[in-house]
C-alpha cells in the first residue's frame, strides 16, 4: 500500500477514534473509552507493522 494511502488512513482512524473516544468519556462510560483509545493505537500500529496480504514471489494466482 503506497505510503500517502497509508497517511491518510491513519490520520481518520486517528481522527474518528478520538471523536468517539471523547463521546464516550463524556456522555457514557470512560472504560469503554480507554478500550476505544486502546484499539485505535493497535490499528495504526498494526497499519504500518503488518504487511499487505497478497501472492508471495513465485507463486502463481489460480482464478
Amino acid at each position: 500500500m503506497p505510503t500517502k494511502v497509508k497517511l491518510i488512513l491513519t490520520l481518520s482512524v486517528i481522527v474518528i477514534g478520538a471523536g468517539c473516544t471523547w463521546l464516550e468519556a463524556i456522555y457514557a462510560d470512560p472504560f469503554v473509552a480507554k478500550v476505544i483509545a486502546g484499539l485505535v493505537a493497535f490499528l495504526v500500529v498494526a497499519l504500518w507493522i503488518f504487511p499487505e496480504a497478497g501472492v508471495k514471489d513465485g507463486e502463481q494466482q489460480s482464478d
